[in-house]
C-alpha cells in the first residue's frame, strides 16, 4: 500500500473512532465474554513501534476468552512504518507484534527481533485502531489479570496502566497522561494528543538509550531483558531494581531530542513527531543528585556529619546556618563498609534535612562509603551522590 493511501486510510479510520468519544478506540459496554459468537469481522488498524517496527515484522492476534486464547487473524507490518490491517472477531483481543524496529536514538534498525503486546475490546462490526508499544506490552498482562478477576475492561486497564506509571514514576515522576496506552504514538496521528504521545515517545527512546548504553559492558544485554525485567517488577509489585534504575537515570542524560526528531522524521515522513524535549526537560531536573556532598570528622562528638544541598562544606561553621528541612521531597541515606552498598550499616530513607551526623562507634573502623539521594514527593528518584571517608 503506497504511503499516501495507507496515510488516507488512518486519517479516516482515526476520524471515524473519535466522533463522538474521548477515545478513538471503542469499547465493549456489552461485556468481554461471547461477543464473538457468530459476530461478524472488522477492521482493526493500527501501527507497531519501539520505533517503528519494520516491513514484513509478524502481527498476530489472538481471541481471550477465559483461561484459553486461540489465534484468529495474522498479518504483516506494512513498509517500515509500523502499519498494519487486519479483518477480525470482536471480542477481547491480544494484538501480538515481533520483529525488528528502528532504533530513535542511533538512527539504525535493531539486531534483535521483539514482540510487544496489546490488549483491545473490539466492538462487533466496528472499526478499531490501535498502537502497540512499549507501555501496552508492560500493562498487557496485568489487565488480563484484572479482568480474570471480574473487573471490567475499562477498569482493569486502568489499573494495570496505573501500575506501569507507578513504576517508571522512579525515573519520570508524575507525568500526566490523558488517554490509554492504546491511543498513544511517536507521532501526532489524528485522534491522538500530543502530551501523551511525548509521554510514550520519552519511554521509548529512553529504553533504547539505555539498552545501548549498558549493552557495552553486558554484550547479551538487549531490549527483551529490559521490558522482561520491567514486567516481572510490576507483576510482583516490585519498585525497578538499582542497577536498571541507574542505568535508565543515566540514560535520560544523553538523550538528544533534536536528535530523536530528526531520526524518525527521516523514515515517518511528513509525520509530526511527538515532542519529547518537553518531557526531557520536565524529566530531568529531578534526576540531578544532591549537590556539595562533603563530609568532615566532629572531634567533639567522635562522629561524622555530612552536609548536601549546601553551599558551605561541612567544615565551615557556616553550614549549620544552612541546615533546612526539605519541601517536596525526602533523603534516602545510605553507609556500607562495602563501595556497591550491597550491605548498608546505615540504610534511612524518609531523612528530612540536608545534614547527617553519626557516632564513629556506631561504624567501626576503616574505611567508610556514604550516598545520599533525594525521593521526591511524585515517586521519582534522583541519582545518588556518593563519598568515602575513614572512621578512626
Amino acid at each position: 500500500m503506497k504511503n499516501t493511501t495507507k496515510f488516507i486510510f488512518f486519517l479516516l479510520v482515526a476520524l471515524l473512532l473519535s466522533c463522538g468519544g474521548e477515545s478513538f478506540l471503542a469499547s465493549n459496554d456489552g461485556g468481554i465474554s461471547g461477543t464473538g459468537n457468530g459476530g461478524s469481522k472488522s477492521s482493526l488498524a493500527g501501527s507497531a513501534y519501539k520505533g517503528p517496527f519494520i516491513q514484513d515484522s509478524e502481527v498476530n492476534v489472538l481471541k481471550i476468552e477465559g483461561d484459553s486464547s486461540s489465534l484468529i487473524a495474522s498479518s504483516q507490518v506494512q513498509a517500515n512504518l509500523g502499519d498494519f490491517l487486519l479483518e477480525v472477531e470482536p471480542g477481547l483481543l491480544s494484538v501480538a507484534t515481533s520483529g525488528r524496529y528502528y532504533d530513535e536514538t542511533e538512527a539504525t534498525y535493531s539486531e534483535e527481533s521483539i514482540t510487544l503486546k496489546a490488549l483491545v475490546n473490539k466492538d462487533p462490526e466496528q472499526p478499531a485502531l490501535v498502537f502497540v508499544n512499549v507501555l501496552t506490552l508492560l500493562s498487557h498482562d496485568e489487565a488480563v489479570k484484572g479482568i480474570d478477576l471480574g473487573n471490567s475492561y475499562e477498569q482493569a486497564t486502568q489499573d494495570a496502566q496505573s501500575k506501569v506509571k507507578t513504576l517508571l514514576a522512579a525515573v519520570t515522576g508524575d507525568i500526566p497522561t490523558s488517554q490509554p496506552f492504546t491511543n498513544m504514538n511517536i507521532s501526532n496521528r489524528p485522534g491522538t494528543t500530543a502530551e501523551d504521545n511525548a509521554y510514550a515517545l520519552y519511554v521509548s527512546a529512553l529504553f533504547s538509550e539505555a539498552v545501548n548504553e549498558r549493552r557495552l559492558e553486558e554484550p547479551q544485554y538487549s531490549m527483551a531483558t529490559l521490558l522482561n525485567t520491567l514486567r516481572t517488577d510490576i507483576g510482583n509489585g516490585d519498585p525497578i531494581d538499582e542497577t536498571t534504575l541507574r542505568s535508565l537515570q543515566e540514560a535520560n542524560g544523553r538523550l538528544d531530542a533534536a536528535s530523536i526528531q530528526q531520526n524518525l522524521e527521516s523514515v515517518l515522513i511528513g509525520q509530526t513527531i511527538a515532542p519529547v524535549g518537553d518531557v526531557i526537560d520536565t524529566v530531568t531536573p529531578g534526576l540531578e543528585p544532591p549537590s556539595n556532598l562533603t563530609t568532615s570528622h566532629n572531634p567533639t562528638a567522635a562522629s561524622q556529619q555530612f552536609c548536601f544541598d549546601m553551599t558551605a562544606e561541612c567544615t565551615n561553621p557556616e553550614h549549620k546556618a544552612q541546615i533546612v528541612t526539605a519541601t517536596g521531597l525526602t533523603y534516602d541515606l545510605q553507609i556500607d563498609d562495602n563501595a556497591d552498598f550491597s550491605s548498608p550499616i546505615v540504610d534511612l530513607s524518609g531523612w528530612r534535612r540536608n545534614y547527617y551526623e553519626i557516632e564513629h562507634s556506631s561504624l567501626g573502623s576503616g574505611t567508610r562509603y556514604f550516598r545520599v539521594r533525594k525521593h521526591h514527593d511524585d515517586s521519582q528518584l534522583s541519582l545518588w551522590s556518593e563519598t568515602d571517608f575513614e572512621v578512626p
